[in-house]
């Protein structure tokens, strides 16, 4: 059972990230560098994952970033490219931490599930399907700050 659920996990992976590297042809929107930097409850924070997720008519997929030790982020798609499309998103800020505090890496075979981590920062930002953050990548790119609280 945990070898085809770990299975099934690698292959929808794989297909995200096959359809999102695309080639990038004519019909692929022109990314712009995108940085900003995170804080929690006021202090820069590190380990967090930044994922923008287009809405509207923006184009594009799921753009991530990882946070360094001073709470700094870039944009990158999910081909190694730098930054995102100009347009609207609607941005998830997640931090797992293993059961002794340490953060949670990924090798790519576990989800932060499967392997014992939990969620420190609220729903409210990083569920996708209820996350209250919103961003827009301005023409030429910028610098988008978030502050997220831990209740």
């Amino acid at each position: 059972m945990r070898f085809s659920l770990v299975s099934s996990l690698s292959s929808a992976v794989l297909i995200l990230v096959i359809m999102g590297c695309g080639g990038g042809g004519a019909d692929q929107p022109d990314l712009v560098p995108v940085s900003g930097t995170v804080t929690l409850d006021g202090q820069p924070a590190a380990d967090v994952g930044v994922m923008f997720f287009p809405t509207g008519v923006t184009r594009g997929t799921t753009f991530y970033a990882n946070t360094d030790s001073s709470g700094r982020y870039e944009l990158k798609a999910s081909n190694g490219q730098k930054g995102a499309p100009v347009g609207e998103y609607n941005v998830t800020c997640s931090k797992y931490v293993m059961p002794d505090g340490s953060p949670f890496t990924s090798d790519g075979t576990q989800s932060p599930e499967m392997a014992g981590a939990k969620e420190l920062l609220p729903r409210s930002y990083s569920d996708p399907s209820q996350t209250e953050l919103k961003a827009t990548v301005p023409a030429g790119g910028g610098i988008l700050d978030f502050d997220v609280k831990s209740n």
